[in-house]
C-alpha cells in the first residue's frame, strides 16, 4: 500500500455497489491500492450497523477455522 504521505492528488468519492457486488469490487480496489476508506458514520457503534450479521459470521469461521489449524499443527 501506498504512504500516507504521498504527493499525488487525491479526492473524495463516494462509491454505491450493490449488496452482491461490493466485496469484489472493494477487493480489487484495495489489491491495487487505489483506496483509502473514511468512515462516514463515525457515530454509529458497530452493532449498528447494516453488516453486522456478515461481520459475526466471518468472526465465527475465523474462530473455527483456527481451532482446526491448531488441532492439525
Amino acid at each position: 500500500m501506498s504512504s500516507l504521505f504521498r504527493s499525488e492528488e487525491m479526492c473524495l468519492v463516494q462509491l454505491f455497489f450493490q449488496t452482491e457486488s461490493a466485496h469484489s469490487c472493494i477487493n480489487e480496489l484495495g489489491h491495487l491500492g487505489l483506496v483509502q476508506f473514511k468512515d462516514l458514520n463515525p457515530g454509529v457503534t458497530a452493532f449498528q450497523r447494516r453488516f453486522v450479521k456478515e461481520v459475526k459470521k466471518c468472526e465465527e469461521m475465523e474462530r473455527i477455522l483456527s481451532k482446526k489449524v491448531c488441532i492439525l499443527l
